[in-house]
């Protein structure tokens, strides 16, 4: 019998084999995360799977807790991890609770994309905000043990049993909501609840977000409708999701530029390459 490699090359010659798609993946997050020594340090949010309701509905949980006081800051359920549901979910929480400053997810959607630096558009909005992305690394949940520990808890009291409709599930959540921050003892809390532990943000939400300005030594760049922007007579491609937004970029080495949007590295310009390189 031939080579399983001879095997492959005739497959491929005469056309019975598919080239297998290249799965595009999200730039790891290559930052330390921040410490969360005081309330509002640092925020985790993610969706909890999804389950169905008896009346054949999907339910998404989407949580946000702070991870110093381990308060449960929101605790609804959604028709599925889109966009605009999302950030109505985020939005409510910054204008009760005011900004974090950062907020840790995981790389699925709609925290994550695929594009230069994992920018989606909700983490966009936060770093316009001033709010900084924490991505864990793939298959790493226990870089947000936190979070994922009052999942566990979440699941068992308000999840295992189906309910009837999202209307009732919500209401599960509430009193979810209400016991796990008001009654629940922690033992990393002295015993105490969270509610004795957390305190709004000086942060206050901002309606108007002002336009990112940079400091003097970095080369300002405006990034085109089609994701374009123009750098020493040549085009490159970051994304079309900082469409008339500013970029900034600084030389770091020879002929390698980090390019910036507002405080975050996204990526670097290799201009020996000629090409936008992932940040290591």
């Amino acid at each position: 019998m031939p080579v399983p490699s001879t095997i492959s090359h005739w497959l491929k010659r005469n056309g019975l084999v598919n080239k297998r798609k290249t799965r595009i993946k999200a730039p790891p997050y290559t930052e330390p995360f921040l410490k969360a020594q005081l309330p509002n340090d640092v925020w985790s949010a993610d969706y909890k799977g999804q389950f169905y309701t008896r009346d054949k509905r999907v339910c998404y949980p989407l949580t946000i807790s702070d991870n110093y006081s381990r308060y449960l800051l929101k605790c609804i359920g959604l028709p599925g991890p889109r966009y605009v549901q999302t950030r109505d979910v985020f939005e409510k929480a910054f204008r009760e609770y005011g900004l974090p400053d950062a907020i840790r997810i995981d790389n699925g959607t709609p925290f994550t994309g695929k594009c230069a630096g994992g920018l989606s558009r909700l983490s966009i909005w936060w770093i316009q905000l001033g709010i900084t992305p924490e991505r864990i690394d793939k298959g790493r949940p226990q870089q947000n043990g936190r979070h994922e520990r009052m999942h566990r808890t979440l699941k068992l009291e308000a999840i295992a049993a189906t309910t009837l409709n999202m209307k009732e599930q919500q209401k599960l959540f509430n009193r979810f909501f209400y016991d796990y921050n008001n009654h629940r003892p922690h033992e990393s809390l002295n015993n105490e609840p969270p509610v004795n532990y957390y305190n709004k943000s000086s942060r206050p939400y901002v309606e108007n977000i002002p336009a990112i300005e940079y400091d003097l030594g970095y080369t300002v760049r405006s990034v085109r409708y089609n994701g374009y922007f123009r750098f020493n007579g040549q085009l490159y491609y970051l994304t079309d999701l900082l469409h008339k937004q500013s970029i900034a970029l600084k030389e770091f080495a020879d002929g390698q530029w980090k390019i910036y949007y507002s405080f975050l590295p996204i990526g670097v310009l290799d201009l020996r390459k000629n090409k936008i390189l992932k940040l290591n």
